[in-house]
């Protein structure tokens, strides 16, 4: 039986007892009220509700543990779970379903972590092979041909590394979002994908799009980085659509490719499905990802507004 109605046939025992209590018994009681007979009602009247208060203490109390639970959770202490002993059925179907979903929280917090902690070790990996192979040995080109006083090779040989600098740099900082702004940072985005990757495409960018937060346009950003990425490096396209345009409430990103596409249940951590969609996850956007083999793949970031 629910537990609504346990109660509720609780109290119409007592009060039912109570009743018949009143017709079967010998008492009466008179008018004015005698002070015995006053006493009597009392004393029946504090015996009800004291044994009302027992049962729904005993049934209410692992609600209130729960709550009080849910209120001191914290997420830098994992480990907090409620006590199932004493709790009726429905209570204890809950404060499990409460305790398994604080399992997935850490669970999914900690996997979390240790993929932040990866990316930050492979990028800073990445970075330093880049430092090494390419603007170290252009600035040891450039040495030597100081040795020989070849300056004019020389200087060539700095620009390339001052270049080579300047390409980490932006991967590692988007700085045409801060100068240029997310419209024109996009569409110089997609000409350098499309310059390296000689494609043509020609971004679709609503020149009155609502205004995003610096957080939002970040996101945007980085997601059309990862998904024309993902569409030259990945999927061999031939044809890229990119557009960004105002929905109902809402500024959505699509990047199309006609490239040999992925079942999504089982796609390669290298595609960064999932970091895109964490990072949707942070600024309440939602990623959809519709692709299947040899049809090609489209990723839909929608931004409320």
């Amino acid at each position: 039986m629910p537990l609504f109605w346990r109660v509720f046939a609780v109290n119409a025992t007592i009060l039912t007892a109570a009743m018949v209590a009143l017709v079967l018994s010998p008492l009466t009681v008179s008018f004015p009220v005698a002070l015995t007979e006053l006493l009597v009602l009392g004393a029946g009247l504090v015996a009800l509700l004291l044994v009302n208060l027992a049962w729904l203490r005993r049934v209410f109390t692992p609600l209130a543990r729960l709550s009080r639970t849910m209120r001191e959770v914290d997420p830098l202490e994992p480990g907090s779970r409620v006590a199932l002993e004493d709790a009726d059925p429905e209570i204890a179907e809950l404060t499990g379903a409460f305790n398994e979903m604080l399992e997935r929280l850490e669970s999914e917090r900690r996997d979390s972590a240790l993929r932040a902690l990866a990316a930050q070790e492979s990028e800073r990996r990445r970075i330093a092979l880049e430092l090494h192979d390419e603007v170290g040995q252009a600035l040891t080109a450039a040495m030597l041909r100081l040795d020989h006083v070849d300056i004019n090779d020389a200087k060539e040989g700095l620009r390339a590394a001052l270049v080579e600098v300047k390409d980490i740099a932006q991967r590692l900082r988007p700085e045409a979002l801060d100068d240029l702004g997310l419209k024109n940072a996009l569409r110089a985005l997609v000409a350098s994908v499309a310059r390296d990757a000689r494609l043509d495409v020609a971004p679709d960018i609503d020149a009155d799009l609502p205004p995003l937060t610096h957080e939002q346009e970040l996101v945007v950003y980085r997601v059309a980085q990862e998904a024309l990425t993902n569409a030259v490096r990945h999927a061999d396209a031939g044809v890229i659509r990119f557009s960004l345009c105002r929905g109902a409430d809402e500024v959505v990103l699509v990047v199309q490719d006609d490239g040999r596409g992925f079942d999504p249940v089982r796609v390669s951590p290298a595609f960064g499905i999932r970091g895109m969609r964490e990072r949707a996850l942070l600024v309440r956007a939602r990623l959809e990802v519709d692709s299947a083999p040899g049809r090609g793949t489209v990723v839909t970031l929608r931004n409320p507004v």
